[in-house]
């Protein structure tokens, strides 16, 4: 178990969450429990084996990390660097990066494109945290999370404004596009990915994601 005795003496609480579990891990906050950012700092650095959202429930939703998930996220952004290299377009981001979405989340992506126009006036030096909305955002599905939840954070994000989500699947190497209209479509086995008008010119080879 993640030791939390000391940050429960310096904040008054914080969660415990196990090394391992199946799924999605939801911890209710107690009453009147006001988060600071050096709690939530705090929160995030001593469990780095789980991703970590707040919920506008006033609930902490965890999952697990996955040595799969790290490996696609790495060969995306790999790709996406390249276009934004050869076409000068904004910045990606990996999952170290928080959003605070309009309806009162706070989200961690496995990934994220922000357009030049996008970006925070001051974004050195970085923050983990941005009070604005990605363009772009991609999610991997972990081993011990269903494809329904995932498809649940795929429209949350996108009812907080994100333009263009990619949810991947690589056990049944699928991939669902969400568009900013609400519209979704699902791909089976998709040998590329199309930025659409969102990022323009952008294509990511499947085949160096997949292999």
């Amino acid at each position: 178990m993640t030791e939390v005795n000391e940050a429960t003496a310096v904040y008054g609480w914080s969660p415990t969450i196990p090394d391992e579990f199946d799924g999605q891990l939801r911890i209710d906050l107690p009453e009147g429990f006001e988060i600071s950012e050096e709690w939530w700092e705090d929160l995030f650095e001593s469990n780095r084996h789980v991703r970590i959202d707040l919920l506008p429930t006033r609930e902490l939703r965890a999952r697990m990390v996955s040595t799969e998930g790290s490996l696609i996220t790495t060969m995306i952004n790999f790709q996406l660097i390249q276009w934004i290299l050869e076409s000068g377009s904004g910045v990606a981001l990996e999952s170290a990066a928080a959003y605070d979405l309009p309806q009162g989340f706070r989200k961690y992506p496995d990934g994220a494109w922000l357009s030049a126009g996008n970006m925070p006036p001051d974004p050195r030096p970085w923050r983990k945290k941005y009070d604005i909305v990605p363009d772009l955002i991609f999610e991997v599905r972990s081993p011990g999370q269903s494809v329904r939840q995932q498809q649940e954070k795929m429209v949350e994000w996108i009812e907080g404004g994100v333009r263009l989500g990619w949810l991947i699947d690589p056990f049944e190497r699928k991939v669902w596009i969400y568009l900013g209209n609400g519209e979704v479509e699902e791909l089976d086995d998709p040998t590329e990915l199309s930025g659409e008008d969102v990022c323009s010119g952008l294509v990511i080879d499947m085949s160096r994601v997949w292999d």
